[in-house]
């Protein structure tokens, strides 16, 4: 099957409706029958504002997160309609995979 891969970048503390971010679009994704996701946190980044965020004892809410999500052309435009109409403003990328099961 091909579709793409999208990774949504943000930070521990950033949320919508009182809702982190990545918790919101993991929900959603569920939602709307989107095959998985993957949530990784990770211990440090930048991003535009240059500033390092990173995941230390005083500072566990600038922790970067990052969504993963592998899904088709249909899902993707879906996706991306919820979050334009949400107003979430949220750093992503989107690459074409092939993806499938293979095995038993």
């Amino acid at each position: 099957m091909n579709g793409y891969q999208i990774n949504f970048y943000t930070l521990q503390n950033r949320k919508h409706q009182d809702q982190p971010i990545a918790e919101w679009l993991l929900e959603k994704a569920q939602v709307m029958g989107i095959r998985g996701a993957t949530v990784i946190h990770g211990d440090e980044s930048f991003g535009s504002d240059r500033r390092i965020h990173a995941a230390r004892f005083f500072e566990q809410a600038e922790q970067p997160v990052l969504v993963v999500m592998v899904v088709t052309e249909t899902e993707s435009n879906a996706l991306f309609d919820l979050i334009q109409s949400s107003g979430i403003k949220i750093f992503y990328t989107k690459t074409p995979v092939e993806f499938g099961v293979i095995g038993d």
